[in-house]
């Protein structure tokens, strides 16, 4: 314990901690927005700092290679070689001084923004723990490993290039994990990183898979880093690579393929809760109150349809940023996604929404804008309201001149026909949305052009 204390003095470990503390903070700060959602789930908020963790990752591992090069900078090497207390004593006293204060670190990062959500009156459960032990791992792993390259690669250049190349393989990890539909096939290699850019939602965790593949990988290479810290001869040094090898051939054997199996839903805080036909996930439970009433009203006034819908249920897909919403005649779903999000919508616009095309979403992707696919909303959510009203999910169409236009006059098509045929029409372009026709057929039966 003594030699312990002296190194926690002598050596950059509480610098390191501090870096990732501070750093930490700072750039989950700077790069996530005023309207992420972090806040509202403890599972979330350890996940976004998958992003910032890019840029403490590379400034942690910097400062362990320049660590790790003390006894060359001090010219030492020699003389601590020729004493009687062994190498891996006074090196792991190191390594565990430095290696601990970073993954302590880690671990109040973590903790901290647990105590952000809970204080702020958000959803934690223990979501979080596989999360903050692959970030923590991931943290000490890479000090090991720097204060092993420090130690053999004693260069003035060490530490920059060391610095730049880790930057580097973080965000080419995170491109590698960009991809435009779930279907996507990523690099598994990517996920060998604890970089992630997670989506604007509070609904979505990494899979088992990936947890399970990380915790491997960088429990491998931190004995690997380890051993090769301590190793003194070519041999040792060759033996120590075979735990991390070995890790990552099997991590690599658990790691998905599909994009879609990196990100699930949040398994507890995705768990519906429900008030009657109305369901919503637990994390968002506080707004059952408001959505149960509107939800009830909702499926009143579908009931005129034929094989009218029966509940109200939250969309709690973990690929809602990048699908169409989900779409069933017997549930009207409010989106979890989408500006600005429907829970967060008064109760006469929420209403409006969930009758908008007949309580069945439209089947344009997320951050597309569909004209026809607009227009038929309002004209449907009017239908159900008895007259037109701006959908809060759809301003421009309602706000400017030459798109209202168009909204005007598929309403006043729409209206010049008898009311049952309104309700065969309506009955019509609902059945055409659930399989997802066209927007600009189904506004053509609204308009009775065909």
């Amino acid at each position: 314990m003594t030699g312990l204390r002296i190194e926690l003095r002598r050596s950059t470990a509480l610098w390191a901690g501090l870096l990732v503390l501070v750093s930490g903070t700072g750039m989950l700060l700077l790069i996530t927005s005023a309207s992420s959602r972090w806040t509202a789930n403890s599972t979330s908020a350890v996940l976004e700092l998958r992003l910032p963790l890019a840029y403490v990752w590379a400034l942690v591992v910097g400062l362990a290679v320049l660590q790790g090069m003390r006894d060359s900078r001090a010219r030492v090497t020699e003389l601590f070689t020729a004493t009687s207390r062994p190498g891996w004593v006074r090196l792991g006293t190191l390594a565990s001084a430095v290696a601990g204060v970073v993954a302590v670190a880690g671990a109040l990062l973590c903790a901290g923004l647990v105590a952000t959500v809970a204080f702020g009156g958000g959803f934690v459960s223990i979501g979080f723990v596989p999360l903050m032990v692959t970030a923590v791992l991931a943290l000490a792993s890479s000090v090991l490993l720097g204060l092993a390259v420090g130690r053999f690669l004693p260069h003035p250049l060490t530490v920059p290039v060391a610095l730049v190349a880790t930057f580097m393989v973080a965000t080419s990890a995170g491109r590698a994990l960009e991809v435009q539909s779930p279907g996507d096939e990523i690099s598994r290699l990517a996920l060998l990183t604890p970089v992630l850019d997670p989506p604007d939602s509070d609904l979505v965790t990494t899979s088992t898979a990936v947890d399970l593949g990380q915790i491997v990988w960088f429990t491998g290479l931190g004995v690997t880093a380890f051993l090769l810290l301590v190793a003194r001869t070519h041999l040792g040094r060759l033996a120590s690579l075979v735990p991390a090898g070995l890790a990552v051939v099997l991590a690599l054997s658990i790691m998905p393929v599909k994009y879609s199996e990196v990100l699930v839903t949040d398994s507890i805080a995705g768990k519906l809760v429900c008030d009657g036909e109305v369901c919503l996930s637990q994390v968002h439970a506080v707004s059952l109150p408001v959505v149960a009433p509107v939800g009830r009203d909702v499926l009143a006034k579908l009931s005129v349809l034929p094989d009218a819908p029966s509940e109200v249920r939250e969309d709690t897909s973990a690929m809602a940023h990048l699908t169409a919403p989900q779409r069933d005649r017997r549930i009207v779903y409010v989106q979890s996604q989408g500006f600005p999000r429907p829970l967060s919508m008064t109760g006469d616009q929420l209403r409006l929404e969930l009758l908008a095309g007949a309580g069945i979403a439209g089947c344009a992707g997320p951050n597309t804008f569909d004209t026809s696919g607009g227009v038929v909303r309002y004209v449907t959510a009017g239908y159900f309201n008895g007259e037109l009203a701006e959908l809060a999910s759809e301003p421009l169409m309602w706000n400017n001149s030459r798109l209202r236009g168009d909204v005007d006059e598929a309403w006043r098509q729409f209206r010049g026909q008898p009311a049952q045929e309104q309700l065969n029409r309506v009955v019509q372009a609902r059945q055409m949305l659930l399989a997802c026709e066209d927007s600009e057929r189904v506004l053509d039966v609204l308009k009775a052009s065909r």
